[in-house]
């Protein structure tokens, strides 16, 4: 890379919740090699409540994506005038393409999807990633000619206190007292919901173990969660969110969550609170993955998994034995990880 003084640094990644959350090391790293320059952040209007709070990103610019490619050519202008000395590109798609053409004079740096890796691994059953692959630290890497190489940091979330604020009074309204889990039985793919049925199960031996009650939180369109999760009385309580800054204050007050792979539980993770993933057709191959070792990870190895990149391909097998083979107890059991036996009733 060129010698230039850096000054101003702008990272782009639009989307989803969950490649938003693992990004934020990165943020730390930036402003620790270079503290005098203007760390801003690009990402979808819906995402701004993950960032917000990071004391690391000096501002962050929101795109929504209602305005169209209208909306953001005129983005694109505007920030072409802003005198960026370098552009991060974490997303790598069309848009973030266009906006690199505006900002040509910047140096540019960008994120290389393993396509090739994904689609041997899909459809070759063929597996190229080292054992150590993970996501964040191929995101690292686009840091190399910045002479960023450590990925010593883990995803973090700095939520304010009006959030917690909020959630309280959610809590306090649909009656919720005292110590709860929260169970994400919610992805945007049915394939990677684990069966409500075996959380169910779950559900009911934290409560047995722990004396937590448990709360189903999910967004605002998973009505599939709501057909399925009757609250009730003190024990079991189902809350549709339309907010997700709501969402991310009620599970930084949880004493553990268990969730799919979706972004949620990521972020519980981020907020520090004890968390069990629960992965199906997904792996650490496609961006899956928790990142403190007091956390854990629940999945059974097959030669069929990972399917697909975002777990929206339908299974060719018989049954879907990703999930099958997982039994509540070994979810328990990751649960007693995460928390101590010593907490038990």
């Amino acid at each position: 890379m060129r010698k230039k003084k850096i000054d101003r640094i702008l990272v782009v990644r639009l989307s989803s919740m969950g490649d938003i959350v693992v990004l934020t090391p990165i943020f730390r790293s930036l402003k620790e090699k270079f503290p005098s320059a203007r760390v801003d952040y690009l990402v979808k209007k819906e995402f701004v409540p993950l960032v917000k709070g990071n004391s690391f990103i000096d501002n962050v610019v929101e795109f929504d994506f209602r305005s169209g490619l209208k909306g953001w050519r005129a983005l694109c202008r505007e920030l072409s005038q802003r005198g960026y000395d370098v552009l991060i590109d974490m997303h790598n798609v069309l848009r973030t393409w266009l906006l690199s053409l505006y900002m040509f004079k910047a140096i540019q740096l960008r994120y290389l999807k393993p396509r090739l890796h994904r689609f041997c691994l899909f459809y070759c059953y063929l597996n190229l990633f080292p054992e150590d692959f993970s996501l964040l630290k191929e995101y690292y890497k686009v840091l190399y000619p910045l002479g960023i190489e450590d990925c010593k940091y883990v995803p973090e979330i700095e939520l304010s206190s009006e959030a917690r604020e909020k959630a309280s009074k959610v809590l306090q309204k649909i009656g919720l007292k005292g110590d709860f889990g929260v169970i994400l039985g919610v992805a945007n793919w049915a394939n990677k919901r684990y069966p409500l049925e075996k959380y169910k199960v779950v559900a009911k031996k934290v409560l047995e173990k722990y004396g937590f009650a448990v709360l189903w939180l999910g967004g605002i369109r998973d009505t599939y969660l709501k057909d399925s999760i009757q609250q009730e009385g003190a024990e079991s309580f189902l809350y549709l969110s339309d907010s997700l800054e709501l969402s991310l204050g009620i599970l930084s007050m949880a004493r553990v969550v268990v969730g799919n792979d979706t972004g949620l539980t990521y972020a519980a993770e981020a907020l520090g609170v004890p968390t069990v993933l629960v992965l199906g057709p997904t792996s650490k191959e496609t961006g899956a993955g928790l990142y403190r070792s007091d956390n854990a990870v629940v999945e059974k190895r097959l030669w069929c998994r990972p399917c697909s990149q975002r777990g929206n391909r339908k299974c060719y097998r018989r049954r879907q034995y990703c999930f099958d083979l997982i039994e509540p107890e070994e979810v328990i059991a990751a649960v007693d990880k995460v928390l101590g036996k010593e907490r038990r009733r």
